[in-house]
């Protein structure tokens, strides 16, 4: 795959940390689980933490946090772009809402 000078920037940029952090709003589902994307070091990833529970140790109600899951990996430069294209809208950043809206779907 031939890739554009534009994807190569975005590639670089991606892998230098500048759109590391957590892209769009956090999903909470019905069983109480939160489903979040961010990108750390980057490479983009979805999460998945299961609700927290409580329980009582005797004194007071204790609160343990659930269980950490990763749903996907966006972890080759092919990916990368693919995870670009589909949610670079939700990122704040021109260069990639531009790249993202060239694959938007026409009405």
């Amino acid at each position: 795959m031939a890739l554009t000078s534009e994807e190569k920037n975005l590639l670089k940029r991606l892998a230098s940390g500048a759109f590391d952090g957590f892209v769009g709003d956090d999903l909470t589902t019905t069983g109480g689980s939160t489903v979040w994307k961010q990108i750390k070091n980057g490479v983009p990833a979805m999460f998945k933490q299961g609700p927290s529970r409580k329980f009582f140790n005797g004194k007071e109600n204790e609160r343990i946090a659930g269980v950490l899951h990763a749903l996907q990996e966006w972890a080759t430069d092919e990916q990368k772009l693919e995870f670009l294209k589909k949610f670079g809208w939700l990122m704040k950043d021109e260069a990639v809402n531009a790249y993202s809206a060239k694959f938007k779907p026409k009405k």
